[in-house]
């Protein structure tokens, strides 16, 4: 499971210290680890929205979250390395997920 948390509303919501990163649980919530690889660790003032993460069924899974700055965030390593696909677009609101059929 993956989450990638924000401050809170009196602090500003975006990642603690300006730096993004998802934090992933292997082990159904009891540990957490934070992953930032190709996500950015300076001024980064972003939110990402409740239905705007989403990931897939493939080995290993994919995940992907779109923030209200317009970019567009993809792991296909289970959340070990990131990827920005897209850029300059409208807030996004929702990221889903078309799995191809079998």
């Amino acid at each position: 499971m993956w989450t990638l948390p924000l401050n809170g509303d009196m602090a500003g919501r975006y990642p603690p210290d300006a730096a993004a990163a998802v934090w992933r649980s292997r082990d159904g919530g009891a540990s957490w680890e934070a992953r930032r690889d190709g996500l950015p660790q300076q001024s980064c003032f972003f939110t990402v929205l409740r239905q705007a993460m989403s990931g897939d069924r493939q080995e290993p899974a994919g995940v992907y979250f779109g923030t209200n700055s317009g970019s567009v965030f993809a792991s296909r390593d289970e959340g070990e390395t990131w990827d920005e696909v897209a850029r300059h677009l409208p807030t996004v609101l929702a990221v889903e997920v078309l799995e191809p059929r079998g």
